[in-house]
């Protein structure tokens, strides 16, 4: 497997503020991989040190086997596309796709030829005779990746490009740039702090916290398997169903009822102070709570229909326990029910760590 970009030991210190902390990041050639983290976590610092945008404290860069650390952002051999579209307003689409063709001196008719491709990628050859002010948000980001796309690199850097649209947009956009991905097979890395972005995009995930990469494996890994509870918390909407409690002899007791965890794989016997964390859809209720290893009855307090699916909330051993249900079940809040999960879809976090067990 071919390595297209490789941090190796990269910090970036604001005075006694440490922002990145001696990261490492192997990214394969093609691969798409989306940085994911909470403002200030530091996704966008490290886009923009891959970039050239920012100099490091220490620690190396290199892009496709080249040690570009001290390079110059044009000499990177990336693109680059911001949260803001940045496009010239007195041009056209097609002058602001061909303006750095065009400083650098290419040939009309190469230029020419790299625009019409990025316009035929993009769906926006009818636009090309159009300002700025004439696009739609959708159309002007659609623009801001072709400006990248003309350049004809091997790497091409997102930050947050998504953020601007609306929800409708960010939806049509996000399947746009995942089917740019299958077609050029370029190497991709996104910033965003929005998980449903990272979970579809990514081929692998780098969830970051504090300038220090906590997580990185693909979506399905980080879904099924956080690392630690920061993770367990961060990814999924609604969000992981925490409950503390200790273990022993194989069983997690929290509020005084026990939960039989023999499903679960552990590694090794672990005991003491621990955090038991089930996913709202891996709840069941009613007769599919039957078939479930642990079991318990619990009244409905408030009830959220989405459509598809209902969300509700109950409680276990007075804890809250969010549930996400088929649309085809009736709950109702007061109604009382049959409540169940297998342990082994669950995580287990020691209590003082934080980390996996």
């Amino acid at each position: 497997m071919t390595t297209s970009v490789q941090i190796k030991d990269l910090s970036l210190n604001y005075g006694t503020v440490k922002v990145l902390d001696r990261l490492n990041l192997d990214i394969a050639d093609g691969e798409f991989i989306v940085l994911l983290g909470p403002s200030g976590c530091g996704k966008s610092t490290l886009l923009n040190c891959i970039a050239g945008l920012l100099d490091v404290s220490e620690g190396q860069i290199h892009i496709s086997g080249k040690n570009v650390t001290w390079e110059e952002p044009k000499d990177r051999g990336i693109g680059m596309v911001f949260q803001s579209y940045a496009l010239y307003p007195q041009m056209t689409v097609e002058r602001n796709l061909s303006f750095g063709l065009r400083v650098a001196r290419m040939p009309k008719a190469e230029i020419e030829q790299r625009v019409k491709r990025a316009a035929e990628i993009l769906q926006i050859e009818p636009l090309l005779k159009r300002k700025p002010v004439e696009l739609s948000g959708g159309q002007r980001q659609r623009v801001a990746i072709g400006r990248a796309l003309v350049r004809d690199v091997d790497v091409f850097l997102f930050d947050e490009p998504l953020s601007n649209l609306d929800a409708k947009l960010r939806n049509d956009l996000r399947v746009e740039i995942k089917r740019l991905h299958q077609r050029l097979k370029n190497t991709m890395i996104y910033v965003t702090h929005d998980q449903i972005e990272a979970m579809t995009l990514a081929n692998r995930i780098a969830i970051m916290k504090n300038g220090v990469i906590q997580q990185l494996a693909d979506p399905h890994t980080i879904y099924n398997k956080p690392t630690n509870l920061f993770v367990a918390g961060f990814i999924g909407s609604p969000s992981m169903n925490f409950f503390k409690g200790d273990l022993a002899n194989g069983t997690f007791t929290t509020s005084g009822t026990a939960i039989p965890m023999g499903t679960y794989a552990f590694s090794g016997t672990p005991s003491g102070s621990a955090v038991l964390g089930i996913r709202p859809e891996h709840v069941e209720v009613g007769e599919s709570a039957r078939k479930m290893p642990f079991q318990f009855e619990s009244e409905i307090e408030i009830v959220e229909p989405m459509g598809a699916e209902t969300v509700a909330w109950t409680k276990l051993a007075d804890q809250p326990l969010t549930l996400r249900a088929d649309a085809e079940i009736d709950l109702q809040p007061g109604q009382k029910i049959l409540v169940g999960f297998d342990p082994a879809r669950g995580s287990v976090f020691n209590a003082e760590s934080g980390n996996r067990i």
